[in-house]
């Protein structure tokens, strides 16, 4: 059985007349109706959740022969697993050299989301690219597999920062940020 309730219009009057002998601030109001909402144990709508715009078939192809285009070898090898593995921003620039496994296919995740360890596979058809990609850093005594010029771990923001802009050069006017690449793998 439900009730009829007032009007919001009509009840705000009703409230008025018993707050106007107050004298009442905005500060004042703002309290009253703090505890007004604990009383009738009343909380904020939760927000919708929304599905993430993935990218189609051709965005993913038009990124990839944006990236490919501009040929820095570090970005392909980087935004190539990025996309056949599916791992996080963090997991990925914090693999170090030894955490490649070119003989079994799989990359060793260690204290990723959960501080937990875990092998992701990467494809047979990676592997001879990711093989001299590793010598490469090998010769030139890093110790992550991606690292920047001053021989420290990529950030996950410039991660973000690289997939966002070969997104725009790809022309691909949704946001494309790395989680993309970890809905579309799976």
């Amino acid at each position: 059985m439900m009730t009829s309730r007032l009007a919001p219009k009509v009840m705000a009057s009703q409230l008025v007349r018993v707050l106007r002998r107050q004298h009442p601030d905005y500060h004042y109001l703002k309290k009253v109706f703090q505890y007004t909402r604990e009383f009738l144990q009343v909380g904020p709508a939760p927000s919708p959740k929304r599905l993430p715009a993935l990218l189609t078939e051709a965005e993913l192809v038009a990124f990839y022969d944006a990236v490919w285009t501009v040929q820095h070898l570090t970005h392909v090898i980087m935004l190539k697993l990025l996309l056949v593995t599916g791992v996080r921003n963090a997991e990925l620039v914090h693999l170090r050299l030894t955490d490649v496994d070119l003989h079994a296919g799989h990359l060793r995740i260690v204290q990723g989301k959960g501080h937990k360890d875990r092998e992701v596979l990467f494809p047979r058809s990676l592997r001879g690219e990711l093989a001299q990609y590793v010598d490469r850093q090998r010769g030139q005594g890093a110790t992550y597999l991606f690292e920047s010029r001053r021989h420290r771990p990529y950030s996950t923001r410039r991660l973000r920062q690289l997939v966002a802009q070969y997104g725009r050069a790809a022309g691909i006017e949704k946001r494309v940020y790395p989680h993309l690449f970890r809905n579309a793998s799976t």
